[in-house]
């Protein structure tokens, strides 16, 4: 086992190719970690580079970061570099129909999770997987077929020529239509099942009050209305610029009202 260049290369690891396709949270994260033990990384992302693009497509509620999350980013040093753009939460604040509210801690005083910018933290790993020289990144890079026995991916780009690679290892980080598990399906015995819940989804926006959040930051807020519920999370815009984030979910689409929550 050697070091070198912040990373830890083991025997035999040092020629191994391993394809890490989709650039999300959990592709940028691998490709770190993948680096780190000196593997030879690519990543092949579908949309554009978020870290340059103006119109990156995406969820862009918060996300709510907890010890696990921490853990996995410590691991790759970048804990205190997101921890210090977070917002902690310290427990969930309940809205009731009549309009009272009520906290529920997350544990003691010192407790509490963290509301992170989602796009900020992707750009974020993006950032520190380029640093490392054994890894590359490739975007508007689109998965066509994968072949499992053999390691070798096609790819098509935005002017419609495709290109061929081969690897060791393919790591599926594509999301929840992941192409990559579209053509493991392909193969015999090959188990899988896919369910969709009965809700719909939404984003809003609750806009800043007077400079700052229209209600208070350091807790995720929940509307639970039985069928359906609405959260929210503090979400640090810009400097005496503050904004709630709000996930609205109902079986029922489309979207005609909000008019019970209060």
């Amino acid at each position: 086992m050697s070091s070198r260049s912040g990373s830890t290369t083991y025997a035999g690891e040092e020629t191994k190719r391993v394809a890490i396709v989709g650039g999300g949270l959990v592709g940028a994260l691998n490709a770190c970690f993948f680096a780190k033990r000196g593997f030879q990384v690519e990543l092949y992302e579908a949309r554009k580079d978020i870290r340059i693009a103006k119109d990156a497509r995406g969820r862009s509620i918060n996300l709510a970061l907890s010890y696990r999350g921490r853990q996995a980013l410590k691991a790759i040093g970048m804990e205190d570099q997101i921890v210090s753009k977070g917002i902690p939460m310290n427990g969930r604040m309940i809205h009731s129909l009549s309009g009272s509210k009520s906290s529920i801690s997350y544990g003691t005083k010192d407790q509490y999770i963290l509301s992170v910018d989602r796009a900020n933290l992707n750009r974020t790993l993006l950032f520190a997987a380029n640093q490392y020289p054994n890894v590359k990144l490739n975007f508007e890079t689109k998965l066509q077929h994968c072949s499992a026995d053999k390691g070798i991916l096609t790819f098509i780009r935005p002017d419609g020529t495709t290109c061929e690679v081969s690897h060791d290892l393919v790591v599926g980080c594509d999301g929840a239509f992941s192409t990559t598990r579209k053509q493991f399906m392909r193969q015999a015995r090959f188990d899988y099942s896919h369910v969709y819940i009965p809700h719909g989804y939404m984003e809003l926006t609750i806009p800043p009050k007077n400079g700052d959040f229209a209600m208070e930051p350091n807790f995720l807020h929940i509307w639970p209305r039985n069928t359906f519920m609405m959260i929210a999370l503090p979400n640090l815009v810009s400097i005496n610029n503050f904004a709630i984030q709000t996930t609205w979910l109902r079986k029922s689409c489309p979207y005609t009202s909000i008019k019970l929550f209060s």
